[in-house]
């Protein structure tokens, strides 16, 4: 792994960040890893597990609002 893809790899706290905050942040950053052709990177990779963590917390709190 090169440094910079090291530091990518520093995603944000999903505690830290409201719904909205969390969807908007990582739709931009599919799209710019999908500009440059690295969705299937580590990166890429570590992104998807970090919106299956967002997912998971979405599905809670429609249970919980429903």
């Amino acid at each position: 792994m090169k440094k910079g893809e090291k530091e990518m790899m520093k995603l944000p706290n999903l505690a830290d960040m409201t719904d909205v905050e969390a969807i908007h942040w990582y739709t931009s950053e599919v799209l710019r890893l999908s500009r440059e052709g690295k969705l299937n990177s580590e990166y890429g990779r570590a992104l998807l597990d970090w919106k299956k963590q967002l997912n998971a917390r979405l599905e809670q709190s429609r249970k919980e609002w429903w």
